[in-house]
């Protein structure tokens, strides 16, 4: 009899076990749920406000798939430093804890160091760095984060920093003029006055392309009140006026100032040579005879 009560309990215990197995293992279908710091999708967003300590206000905003910059200034955005800021809102964290039970000035929370908002509604806030860890301390409504360092460096740039380092803004170029020549896209073939016979069609396709990929190492506001003669004028497909230049020296480095944007874009001397200058034609290859 205690033997059979034995065996009941046991076969009891047993299937007790296999259900508990049974509730508890996950569905193969089911995927894990990652701790992403918001919920709000990048292509989402067409939006984006910067504040800083002792800084003037960014605004970025999303036409048509390309960014712009709203304010301080209204020219085309870079889109390196957007896509940074675009990053943070689906950066994974850790641990999150309740503001509401902790003091928001120990965390350098009171007065933030920068603050982004998204779409004129989600405000991401960023405080002082954890001393150990070394990363920063960030909050979304009530809740603080802790975060790595290099989202809150993206925040840290000058207005300058957010603006495409591009000289010229998007669209074809179909005439070209420099100081000492100058170039028309006539039926589709770049025409040179006055004509270059040493250079080849080729050489005149490599300087207007030039052109148009040419990157500035940094932006610099232009402050005076008048603007020096034009050196440069670039024609654009649909656009009514050239895009005006002055080339500029200053403190040694060249750089090219924009007139309509009143901004100066810091250039090298080979980036010079390669916007002012058609490419040096390749020397015929020499022929051997043999003796």
């Amino acid at each position: 009899m205690r033997a059979r009560l034995l065996l009941n309990l046991a076969l009891l215990v047993t299937v007790i076990v296999l259900v508990l197995l049974v509730s508890y293992t996950p569905d193969e279908d089911e995927t894990p749920v990652t701790s992403q710091l918001t919920n709000l999708m990048p292509d989402n967003v067409n939006r984006i406000r910067l504040q800083r300590e002792a800084q003037e206000p960014v605004t970025v905003y999303k036409e048509q798939g390309t960014w712009y910059m709203q304010q301080p200034y209204q020219l085309a955005a870079n889109d390196y430093r957007v896509q940074a800021l675009l990053r943070l809102l689906q950066t994974e964290y850790d641990t999150a804890h309740r503001l509401d039970e902790l003091e928001p000035a120990r965390y350098g929370l009171e007065q933030p160091r920068a603050s982004l908002t998204y779409n004129d509604s989600l405000v991401i806030e960023f405080g002082d760095s954890e001393p150990l860890s070394k990363q920063r301390y960030v909050r979304i409504d009530n809740r603080l984060y802790l975060l790595p360092d290099t989202h809150y460096y993206h925040t840290i740039s000058p207005a300058t920093g957010y603006l495409s380092h591009a000289p010229l803004p998007e669209g074809k170029i179909i005439a070209l003029t420099l100081p000492d020549l100058r170039l028309d896209l006539e039926a589709g073939q770049w025409q040179a006055r006055p004509p270059q016979p040493e250079h080849s069609a080729d050489a005149l396709t490599e300087l207007i392309a030039n052109w148009r990929n040419a990157q500035a190492l940094r932006l610099e506001p232009y402050t005076q009140d008048s603007l020096p003669e034009t050196d440069i004028e670039v024609q654009l497909q649909g656009r009514e006026n050239p895009v005006r230049f002055t080339l500029q020296i200053k403190d040694g480095q060249p750089g090219l100032l924009r007139h309509d944007a009143r901004m100066r874009y810091v250039i090298n001397d080979e980036i010079r040579q390669q916007l002012l200058q058609l490419p040096e034609p390749l020397p015929e290859p020499q022929l051997k005879t043999e003796n």
